[in-house]
């Protein structure tokens, strides 16, 4: 017998007819899966799961930008608060006491400090910010610290802090103008993204699109007089530009170089809390903070059941002035300020990070 013979070639047509036999097949299976009530559940959830991943997604990183708007705009109503000279959380609330953080502050390092260092409010005829006897312009040429009046820079970390609170404090009362640089948003480590929307982050770059969104919501120059350094150089909308005691501070250094000092304020860090203010824990007495309440502000409705409330920490964060020696004028101001977003209930983590640049004329 020859060898076995090949089967013949299919033509165009008939090839044709097969794809399109397949086709209608796949389409019944499909039709027949829909009444199928496990499988159609499997359909649905696995549909919804899609949907609440992307709307999540977009939703979280929709309140940051709305977010940035209204801090851009700079003007919202703050709570006055007044900070007791222990440093103590405002009204003992639990979760503001919740929201400080230990560690080695400066008053641990001065355990011989006297009593008038560590008061916030040391030298009151010079560090009263508020003052409004109409003549607050007199003050600008006032030494802010007895070692100003010596000639002679501050002597250690103490004198360094009070230093510090009494020249930027008169920002608020005696400069003419404050001339901002910019104030650049930025991602200050890395996230902490669920599973759930992990890629959906991705596709929408990761970190670095974070990172970009961020950027972009930044803020150029600008200029404040009057009523408007009041309401926009930190601490915004208050009357004084720091409260900040040696328990709030890592470390308050001073360096001098033709009659300019240099001021570096490390602060301590503030751990997560929905109930942050103004002029409690460490950062928020001296930082254009965040405040959770910006945040949960701008979080619709909808997605309130996804992602839930907003806490916010304050890690460890930086203050460098540049002060004139022989007026005790502060010339310019940088801050460097980290802020992270926490969304327990999803387990969301957004360290961010603001860096705001000052010039001031007297």
């Amino acid at each position: 017998m020859s060898k076995k013979e090949k089967a013949p070639k299919k033509d165009k047509a008939t090839k044709k007819a097969e794809k399109l036999e397949k086709k209608a097949a796949r389409k019944a299976q499909r039709q027949e899966d829909k009444k199928n009530p496990e499988i159609k559940a499997a359909n649905r959830a696995l549909a919804i799961k899609c949907i609440a991943a992307i709307l999540c997604a977009v939703l979280v990183f929709f309140s940051m930008s709305s977010a940035f708007d209204k801090l851009a705009e700079m003007v919202k109503a703050t709570e006055s608060v007044v900070v007791p000279s222990s440093g103590s959380s405002v009204g003992g609330g639990s979760s503001l006491d919740a929201g400080l953080s230990g560690g080695d502050s400066l008053a641990d390092t001065t355990p011989d400090a006297g009593a008038t260092d560590t008061t916030p409010d040391a030298g009151a005829a010079d560090t009263t910010p508020d003052a409004s006897t109409g003549d607050a312009g007199a003050s600008d040429t006032t030494k802010p610290a007895d070692t100003a009046d010596k000639g002679g820079k501050p002597a250690d970390g103490v004198e360094t802090l009070n230093y510090f609170n009494t020249a930027v404090n008169k920002v608020k009362t005696g400069a003419k103008t404050v001339n901002q640089k910019s104030v650049t948003n930025y991602l200050a480590g890395k996230t902490t993204i669920p599973s759930g929307i992990q890629g959906i982050y991705k596709m929408l770059g990761g970190d670095e699109w974070l990172d970009g969104m961020l950027q972009s919501n930044s803020q150029g120059a600008a200029t404040y007089t009057g009523a408007d350094i009041k309401a926009k150089y930190p601490v915004e909308g208050e009357s004084y530009a720091s409260q900040l005691t040696p328990s709030d501070v890592k470390s308050a250094t001073c360096t001098e170089k033709d009659g300019i000092y240099t001021i570096t304020i490390v602060t301590l860090d503030d751990a997560k809390s929905d109930a942050h203010k103004h002029g409690a824990g460490h950062n928020p007495k001296a930082h254009n903070v965040i405040l959770p309440g910006v945040v949960n502000d701008n979080i619709p409705g909808p997605a309130v059941s996804l992602v839930g409330k907003a806490s916010m920490a304050y890690p460890s964060s930086t203050i460098v002035v540049t002060v004139d020696k022989a007026t005790g004028n502060v010339l310019t101001a940088n801050y460097d300020l980290k802020w992270t977003i926490n969304f327990d209930k999803m387990g969301i983590v957004l360290p961010f990070g603001s860096k705001s640049i000052y010039e001031i004329k007297w």
